[in-house]
């Protein structure tokens, strides 16, 4: 079966707006002390998780009153707007009032203001009831009026001046119909169409895929307007649709005999609940069939979600540059690299399951599904690892256990020290450790065991040092350009969850801007240390197999940001395969 996903896709500008100004409220005030002029966006899962981060509805109850300060509390207008009067009604608390109506509705807001100012009358074309449409009212000052569709128009009185504005969530194919509607009604009056560009794509994307596809799934509120409008468009186009909001309600029955599903989903909709909705339709498919490449697909999802790819990918990355530096690797490092990270990475699957259900929700399940068997696999694989590193001495298996309790107090919460007013109780709440510590134990694990074990390495000399540095350098950024392209796909979790990433603390394009300057540093980091350790060499291999790859997964960020799910994965972390590949060949010609 084929998934058809909508080009515009996940939250518009104004959602994505206003939840940002959530966050960053929550993030620097206390718990409880953070309100929403009622739903901040319309989806209720994106609701929920807010509320789990401290953010409830205004007006509170007496019990917050007396516990904060007025001046301490703050309120965030919703991204559909407020009426002038309840909003001077929050200003006169002595609360702080944050903004963040969409600027489309903002816009709107204006226009409406301008011509009651001027004398007119305001029609609005919207839903009445709907929170945007009160809040337009609220600036008609009474000199308002609502039409659900053009039929209405012949109810109003005959009115002299009278201007037409929309809903910017309405049907933007029905508003020429609404607008010569109102003509007649009133010649001499005036239509601006004031339907947001956002709706506008997200509706002609519904009627593109109804026609190109057996079924459409649109994804969303169901209490959001323009998701509904997704829907009701999608069945004037004939075409099978179902509306969700929990990719629960998507069954077996809905997928069979199915060549092809397209997806849209509203505004409002985050992705990950996007993401979930694809993963639920492609597990569904593979259920339906069976064949060599539907078996391929259920092996290598398996081996991902397990931690054996990665743990694969680490054995290969590690025996790669002990190859290139010329060390005297015993083969069974290689079992100690595999055993070792697959077991961490797949306890950190489990210490960060939370995050995981709205990351990875494939991943999530597949955890919970196969806990008792991948529990068993983790332990097994950490007596492995420790027997590996027993095996290579006791030096080695001193730094396998120096880094085995540094994973155990990552987690564990820690009286630690407060940093800029807001507390934090584990070294995985710092800023950036997340994607520091898994760069720098990956860097670690693969460079120290064998460089401890060397004989030529005793007594140290500069030449010997310089190299084993560079190795560390080398795999350092090797890592943390890959773990920032995975941070992007894991930013919705993680910022709901609090965790200080390259994606949260410093946005998407800032996370982009030191992606790319990483890439860049790391590739003369690779060419002027090259060049100084080994002479030339297998250099040019090194970069292939390094910055190119990682450069090479970038533009699938712009695809489906958010969607990722294991096939992104398995791209991303062949370059440690390759790695190996390509210095095994160079050392057979």
């Amino acid at each position: 079966m084929n998934i058809k996903i909508a080009r515009h896709i996940g939250y518009c500008f104004g959602v994505r707006r206003a939840m940002d100004a959530a966050f960053q409220c929550l993030e620097h005030n206390p718990f409880g002390s953070v309100f929403s002029s009622g739903p901040l966006i319309h989806n209720r899962q994106a609701m929920e998780l807010l509320e789990g981060r401290g953010l409830d509805l205004w007006p509170p109850n007496e019990r917050i009153i007396k516990k904060f300060k007025p001046e301490s509390l703050t309120v965030i207008i919703r991204a559909h707007g407020l009426s002038p009067k309840a909003e001077k009604e929050l200003r006169a608390f002595g609360i702080k009032v944050v903004d963040a109506t969409c600027p489309r509705v903002a816009r709107v807001q204006q226009i409406v203001a301008e011509e009651v100012t001027a004398g007119g009358i305001i029609v609005i074309w919207g839903s009445a009831g709907h929170p945007e449409v009160e809040g337009l009212l609220g600036y008609c000052h009474g000199r308002g009026q609502v039409a659900s569709s053009p039929y209405d128009f012949e109810k109003l009185p005959n009115f002299k001046r009278v201007l037409l504005v929309a809903q910017t969530t309405q049907d933007a194919r029905l508003w020429p119909l609404a607008a010569e509607a109102f003509k007649k009604r009133f010649p001499f009056s005036r239509a601006i169409n004031t339907i947001c560009l956002a709706t506008v794509n997200r509706q002609d994307e519904a009627r593109r895929l109804a026609t190109e596809c057996d079924a459409l799934v649109v994804v969303g509120g169901k209490d959001s307007g323009n998701t509904k409008r997704l829907y009701e468009i999608s069945l004037n186009c004939g075409a099978e649709a179902i509306c969700i909001e929990d990719p629960s309600e998507i069954d077996s029955q809905f997928v069979s005999g199915r060549e092809t599903i397209g997806l849209v989903a509203g505004a409002s909709t985050p992705q990950w609940q996007i993401r979930a909705a694809v993963q639920r339709l492609k597990a569904l498919s593979r259920a339906k069939t069976f064949s060599p490449l539907s078996f391929i697909q259920r092996l290598s999802r398996a081996l991902v979600l397990s931690s054996i790819y990665t743990g694969l990918g680490a054995g290969c990355l590690g025996l790669a540059w002990s190859r290139i530096a010329g060390y005297h690797q015993p083969s069974y490092f290689f079992g100690l690299f595999f055993f070792y990270v697959q077991a961490m990475h797949l306890l950190n699957g489990y210490l960060v399951r939370a995050s995981a259900r709205i990351n990875d929700p494939d991943r999530a399940d597949f955890l919970n599904k196969y806990k008792p068997y991948l529990v068993l696999s983790g332990l097994s694989s950490t007596v492995l690892a420790l027997t590996a590193s027993y095996l290579a001495g006791p030096k080695v298996l001193a730094i396998i256990l120096f880094l085995s309790f540094l994973g155990l107090i990552y987690a564990v919460p820690l009286p630690l020290p407060y940093i800029s007013g807001k507390g934090f109780s584990r070294l995985m709440d710092l800023p950036l450790s997340k994607t520091l510590s898994i760069s720098l134990g990956w860097a670690f694990l693969l460079t120290a065991p064998v460089v401890i074990i060397e004989p030529a390495f005793f007594p140290l000399s500069p030449p010997l040092f310089a190299k084993a540095g560079y190795i560390f350098g080398a795999i350092f950024f090797n890592l943390l350009c890959r773990t920032i392209i995975m941070d992007f796909q894991e930013a919705i979790g993680d910022r709901m969850f609090g965790r200080r990433t390259p994606v949260t603390v410093l946005g998407w394009k800032g996370a982009e801007k030191l992606l790319i300057g990483c890439l860049i540093f790391w590739t003369l980091y690779l060419v002027l240390g090259g060049l100084l350790a080994f002479k030339g060499g297998p250099l040019w291999l090194i970069i292939i197999s390094g910055p190119l790859y990682n450069a090479a997964a970038l533009p699938r960020l712009y695809k489906n940001p958010g969607l990722g799910g294991y096939s992104f994965d398995l791209a991303l972390d062949f370059q440690f395969i390759l790695t190996w590949l390509l210095v095994w060949l160079w050392s057979i010609l």
